[in-house]
């Protein structure tokens, strides 16, 4: 019975999704702005998904008083709310509608990595709006390829697979073989990975806010492996005029030593760029991901763990 309700919602999911989409790509902002207050009111006040956690979190992480982090969590949901619009209607927009929406600085960073004939791999977290970032970079003729997770839903994956692809770019999933991501690299190509989520108990464990998060690994171990630049970027929401998307200077492998802390100092250099412009925007930062969950205790076979564990011990 379980299964079959299931298979009954999925699709149904999936054409709400659609509905949403294709109704967020011409709707005014006023309106959007108004649904996701509406939104808001239910997931936030009515239902508290989630409420508790990310109050304690930013008490914690920003330091805010409980009343603080209660009007801010609030503006979180309002906005990741804005931001999903905006990314969902990349499945209707034109390029040309694409790319008057956004306004560009530092691509010249992009470029001088891309000059050294190595590829290059491009980190982003979920701040603003990730999702326009690999379609601005498709459409302007950047050869990207976006690792993302598989959706549960195969409804849901099937219709973000078509957004993501629609405007010319291209996308594999996590588990896409080590060979044919190195021989993409090498091939001058710029592969996309977000940095950001929880990667267990065998990540590399790097300072974020107050605490230690556990981070993939693929980034530093694929720029040290194939000499390809590092190159983080991000794209700030502005509902007034054109989005920025901004690319920021390139992290070079060969600056670090290819062991372990050469491989958590260069995850640690682009996860405190990140931490950075949290601090500065916060509410457009995804909160309601559980990035502590896994520390350095949870994984006391993990070098990187031990490291952290070591740096945490060591006298001041």
């Amino acid at each position: 019975m379980k299964s079959t309700l299931k298979k009954l919602f999925n699709p149904v999911l999936a054409w709400l999704l659609d509905y949403l989409a294709r109704s967020c790509s011409s709707m005014p902002f006023s309106r959007k702005k108004k649904l996701a207050q509406l939104l808001t009111f239910f997931a936030w006040r009515i239902i508290g998904l989630r409420r508790r956690e990310v109050i304690a979190s930013l008490q914690l992480h920003l330091e805010l008083t409980e009343a603080q982090a209660e009007k801010l969590g609030e503006k979180v949901y309002q906005h990741f709310l804005l931001n999903s619009f905006e990314m969902a209607s990349l499945a209707y927009i034109s390029r040309e509608d694409l790319l008057a929406r956004i306004k560009i600085e530092g691509l010249e960073h992009l470029d001088t990595a891309m000059k050294r004939n190595h590829g290059a791999i491009i980190v982003s977290g979920h701040f603003g709006l990730w999702e326009m970032i690999p379609q601005w970079l498709a459409v302007n003729g950047y050869p990207v390829c976006t690792v993302v997770r598989r959706q549960n839903n195969p409804h849901v994956d099937a219709w973000m697979e078509n957004m993501r692809r629609r405007l010319g770019g291209k996308t594999t999933d996590s588990g896409f073989g080590i060979r044919e991501i190195l021989r993409s690299i090498r091939r001058g190509q710029i592969l996309a990975l977000m940095v950001d989520q929880d990667n267990g108990k065998q990540g590399i464990f790097v300072p974020f806010f107050r605490r230690y998060a556990s981070a993939p690994t693929g980034p530093a171990q694929l720029s040290l492996k194939t000499g390809a630049p590092i190159v983080p970027l991000f794209m700030f929401p502005n509902y007034c005029g054109q989005h920025l998307f901004k690319i920021y200077p390139p992290i070079y492998p060969e600056n670090y030593t290819n062991d372990i802390t050469g491989q958590q100092q260069i995850t640690a250099c682009y996860t405190q760029l990140l931490e950075e412009l949290v601090r500065q925007q916060p509410q457009d930062w995804f909160w309601l991901h559980r990035r502590w969950k896994t520390q350095p205790a949870d994984a006391p076979d993990n070098p990187w763990a031990r490291l952290a564990n070591d740096q945490e011990n060591a006298p001041r």
